[in-house]
């Protein structure tokens, strides 16, 4: 296995040149994602069946020439459950390459089983086994090692071959479309930003809090992403999930009384406490009538239980009329997605939150007629 590493302006001006008539691109990303929000790009892995190069990110290079290349949409892009590697492009490149394959979701149609790793996908088509001990590695670090090097490599190299398998059975099924929908989705979803007003939905145990809790937990939770945000920091770095909902119950209305509610670090009000106090005290300010409304759990719902299984078996009978694996038509949480869309959802916020899967790209092609009734 040979391939080259790319750390001056000349020599990716010379690979991008050298690669610009393929139709097919193996990527992958190395990136490191330890206290920060985003993932930080380390190195960036192409091959196109004779050219394989690991590009260096941290050198200065001006990657515009490189972005053309993946902004073609006549070149096929391959990645392996490139969920992640979607983030790194969309906040280091600033868009997602299109159109995008994904083995690990076309081997889920073909039902291979979900989220096959791509070790195992090696050694199943290619009988290769491959060394995941550099899987974990600090791949910020430099220089990188030699080991670290050919395991970066190794996952573009042997991807394309892996590919070329997968595409004889996806073509000759008429899949290759939906495999292309679904990154498609995936980098929607990706950047999606639920609207500031709504964030506090998505905190674990929301349904337990009063009216009132829950009026400083959406101050709360819009603070902690903003400042995330600003930092560059992961959220449980500016505050825990599990804080935010104890001070929200507590509304303490000092620096001291939020140091004695229990779970809280002091290493937070060090860092916020301020803050959080102000958003306490915002919400508390909030009239009683503008206060979020108590929210409830899907199983909360009397006819929750028959809904779903209403929907699954609708999904069922679908899916074997189109020769896809029902679980991945639609799994227990896309249904209920389309549940909360319909029963937990405003028209409001309908408005400004993302469809469920169900009723948006090549599943709702499939099912818009069989689950009208859900589609609002």
């Amino acid at each position: 296995m040979q391939y080259q590493l790319i750390t001056t302006q000349s020599q990716l001006n010379q690979f991008v040149s050298s690669i610009s008539t393929a139709k097919i691109l193996a990527i992958d990303t190395e990136f490191m994602r330890r206290r920060t929000l985003y993932p930080e790009v380390a190195l960036i892995q192409v091959f196109d069946g004779t050219h394989l190069a690991l590009i260096d990110p941290l050198c200065g290079i001006d990657f515009e020439p490189f972005w053309q290349l993946l902004n073609n949409d006549k070149m096929l892009k391959v990645l392996h459950s490139p969920s992640e590697d979607i983030e790194v492009f969309q906040k280091f490149a600033g868009f997602v390459p299109h159109p995008m394959f994904d083995t690990q979701f076309a081997l889920q149609l073909l039902g291979e089983g979900n989220c096959v790793g791509f070790a195992s996908m090696v050694k199943t088509l290619l009988n290769v086994k491959i060394d995941k001990s550099e899987s974990r590695t600090n791949w910020l670090q430099r220089p990188l090692t030699e080991k670290q090097l050919d395991y970066a490599a190794s996952d573009v190299y042997y991807l394309l071959p892996c590919f070329e398998k997968i595409i004889e059975q996806i073509s000759e099924r008429k899949l290759t479309e939906i495999v292309i929908q679904e990154s498609q989705l995936i980098a929607v979803k990706r950047a999606f930003e639920t609207p500031d007003e709504y964030v506090y939905q998505d905190i674990k145990n929301v349904w337990q809090l009063k009216p009132r809790d829950l009026a400083v937990l959406k101050e709360l939770a819009a603070w902690r992403r903003s400042k995330a945000q600003k930092k560059n920091l992961a959220l449980s770095f500016i505050l825990k999930e599990h804080n935010m909902v104890e001070v929200a119950k507590r509304r303490p209305s000092s620096l001291n009384s939020l140091r004695n509610i229990p779970g809280i670090e002091l290493s937070e009000v060090k860092r916020s406490g301020k803050e959080i106090i102000q958003c306490v005290e915002r919400g508390k300010a909030i009239h009683e009538s503008n206060c979020p409304e108590k929210l409830l759990r899907l199983i909360d719902y009397p006819d929750y239980k028959k809904a779903a299984k209403d929907i699954s078996n609708t999904i069922k009978h679908v899916a074997e009329s189109a020769c896809i694996p029902a679980d991945v038509f639609a799994s227990k949480k896309q249904i209920n997605q389309l549940l909360s869309w319909n029963w937990k959802k405003t028209s409001e916020e309908r408005a400004v939150s993302l469809k469920p899967d169900l009723l948006q790209g090549w599943r709702y092609d499939y099912v818009k007629k069989s689950l009208s009734q859900w589609d609002v």
